[in-house]
């Protein structure tokens, strides 16, 4: 699931701070990252900040995105919906795993 992915947050989430998301990254075995980088493995996009004086409305950290998967890096582009699915997800697999054993 998260463990062992390095995940790098990009525009305003809805439902989490930042902070509160990247602590959630580290609690499942993840690793924050502050910025794009060729060991990221997954990028969070959440709403874009509309900048009038920028020409392309996407972030820097998903241009970099991009560029980096034109190069042949994997890297995995989720929206804060799917985030959260896969966090809730590995929550659901860790208390399954705590059912079966007794604890």
């Amino acid at each position: 699931m998260l463990r062992g992915e390095k995940i790098v947050f990009t525009g305003k989430l809805d439902t989490l701070s930042r902070k509160q998301a990247q602590a959630l990254v580290t609690a499942l075995g993840g690793k924050p990252q502050a910025a794009v980088t060729k060991d990221t493995t997954i990028l969070v996009v959440g709403k874009a900040n509309t900048n009038l004086f920028q020409e392309d409305p996407r972030s820097l950290k998903m241009q970099k995105v991009e560029a980096l998967q034109q190069e042949g890096q994997l890297i995995s582009v989720l929206s804060e919906k799917a985030f959260l699915e896969q966090v809730s997800a590995h929550l659901n697999q860790v208390v399954g795993m705590m059912n079966v054993t007794g604890k």
